[in-house]
């Protein structure tokens, strides 16, 4: 399988995968306010968190800036992973990228974004509003990928609150 083929079926499988796993937790819980793609650069994961509107309101107010946006700062970061379909794909990811099939991890990362980007036009996530948060993040990275991806997944309020967390100038 080429990178392309390998590409496209990631894709397929994380848009099952996540619709699927987005649709059990609002089953689960009634206020999840955030949800993020994570993984690092080398692609040894690709996992889900979520951030729950309850588990903020227990923060401190000078807390809770970042804490809404960066998923690393979240309760589930770490504790949940998706099925071996998608586990598999992203080990054969990982791989390619010690071996000669080199992948570049931007274009990677951008397959993810697609997937997040159609899951959300299709309504998956409900609608864009001031109380929803998505995102993807490069483990090991900073804010820039949850900085440069929440204009394309969230309302424009949610981005400007985005920026302002992360210091950056509106």
């Amino acid at each position: 399988m080429n990178n392309t083929e390998l590409l496209t079926k990631l894709q397929n499988e994380l848009r099952n995968a996540i619709a699927s796993h987005y649709a059990d937790l609002t089953r689960e819980f009634d206020d999840v306010c955030g949800y993020a793609i994570c993984a690092p650069p080398t692609f040894e994961h690709v996992f889900p968190a979520y951030q729950l509107k309850s588990e903020l309101r227990d923060r401190s107010a000078d807390s809770l800036g970042v804490a809404a946006y960066f998923p690393p700062e979240w309760n589930s970061f770490g504790t949940i992973f998706f099925d071996e379909r998608v586990n598999s794909l992203v080990t054969e990811i990982s791989n390619r990228f010690w071996g000669d099939e080199s992948l570049d991890p931007k274009v990677v990362y951008e397959e993810i974004l697609k997937v997040m980007v159609g899951l959300e036009r299709d309504g998956v996530f409900g609608p864009r509003s001031n109380d929803r948060f998505l995102s993807i993040w490069d483990i090991g990275g900073d804010e820039s990928m949850i900085i440069a991806t929440s204009e394309e997944l969230n309302s424009a309020d949610v981005h400007s609150r985005v920026l302002t967390a992360f210091g950056r100038v509106i």
